[in-house]
């Protein structure tokens, strides 16, 4: 058959999960029917037109168990015509949704479901490229929650190997961003592979959530402006931030080396941390000065981001008292800053 003549055949035919459900209701249709059209006109009891129903539907060779007069021959034929009929309609039905995995495909998106219900302060990692598959290995690595979003099927076939929860859509869409919890998210990843695209993922998040921390890959760094004023909160420019490192690797390889320890080692035993102080924080009202970070819990802070501030203070004032919202870079041992944190809140 013509490829033109095949996509029009399937064209008219019903989604194969709403033809096995049209498939299920006309047969409990005629079974139904034939109870009622039983009771009423041959005057039987309702449990003795539900058993001669069914032996006649199925067609099991039973000998007739109540007294048929002329129109009970007309029903009983119409019933075995269309039982038998619409029978073998559900069982073809099902055999093929069962053969092309549709099955497994609502049994795959319920468990998803789940995994989508139960994400708080999660990423959303929006294209699965090769900067979106990094992003998100690294994220694995820390243990952090996220899920996936691309409109490639195929791409989320990688995310599934890592057993990460994802979904076919546009990013750029809002309806798919709420699908996967961006009202309980901490972050949006704009990864694809279209600049235009991911400036428009930042503005849809930031019209969702203007307090969501937004990032947004470019290839051309002259977008830049545009990705800050649709509200993105970082812009990563692939190219330009190898340039930087290619550059610094040359002048000053044992820094570079040093900073890849302490951001992505994991078998080294220092490393650099974020500190977000809340309300609950001990450290609230106090100073660096008296704080004791460095003899009590063996953690340097490096650097501070005062809470409504755009910088970071690598030279901070050791005599301005913390405020809510501050967030301190804090580096020492893996034991120490957990510890701090537990202690801190």
């Amino acid at each position: 058959m013509p490829d033109s003549a095949t996509t029009r055949l399937h064209a008219g035919r019903l989604p194969l999960t709403r033809r096995l459900a049209v498939s299920v209701a006309l047969f409990i249709a005629v079974l139904i029917g034939g109870v009622i059209g039983y009771v009423t006109t041959q005057d039987v009891e309702f449990g003795d037109a539900v058993y001669f129903t069914i032996i006649t539907v199925f067609a099991v060779g039973f000998s007739e168990t109540i007294p048929l007069d002329g129109t009970g021959r007309v029903l009983t034929s119409a019933v075995i015509l269309l039982g038998v009929g619409s029978f073998t309609f559900l069982t073809i039905t099902l055999i093929e949704f069962l053969v092309e995995g549709h099955l497994l495909d609502l049994v795959g998106r319920r468990r998803m479901d789940r995994q989508l219900a139960a994400l708080d302060n999660h990423m959303i990692i929006c294209g699965f490229g090769r900067v979106g598959r990094q992003a998100a290995d690294d994220l694995i690595a820390t243990g952090t929650p996220q899920v996936v979003l691309d409109v490639d099927p195929e791409r989320l076939l990688l995310a599934a190997d890592r057993g990460l929860p994802h979904l076919v859509g546009d990013a750029s869409d809002e309806q798919v961003l709420r699908d996967a919890q961006v009202d309980r998210a901490y972050g949006v990843a704009a990864c694809t592979d279209d600049d235009a695209e991911n400036v428009l993922i930042a503005l849809t998040a930031k019209l969702i959530r203007p307090d969501l921390f937004v990032v947004v890959r470019l290839k051309n760094a002259r977008n830049s402006t545009k990705a800050h004023q649709a509200g993105a909160d970082r812009v990563i420019a692939p190219a330009e931030i190898g340039g930087h490192r290619i550059a610094a690797l040359l002048t000053k390889p044992q820094v570079v080396d040093f900073l890849d320890i302490v951001t992505h080692s994991s078998d080294v035993d220092l490393v650099l941390e974020e500190l977000r102080l809340t309300e609950s924080s001990s450290l609230i009202g106090r100073t660096l000065a008296d704080a004791g970070l460095r003899d009590d819990y063996g953690a340097n802070v490096v650097a501070v981001r005062r809470a409504g501030k755009d910088h970071v203070t690598t030279r901070p004032d050791p005599t301005v008292a913390f405020d809510v919202g501050d967030i301190l870079v804090v580096i020492g041992s893996q034991a120490d800053l957990e510890r701090l944190q537990r202690q801190l809140g």
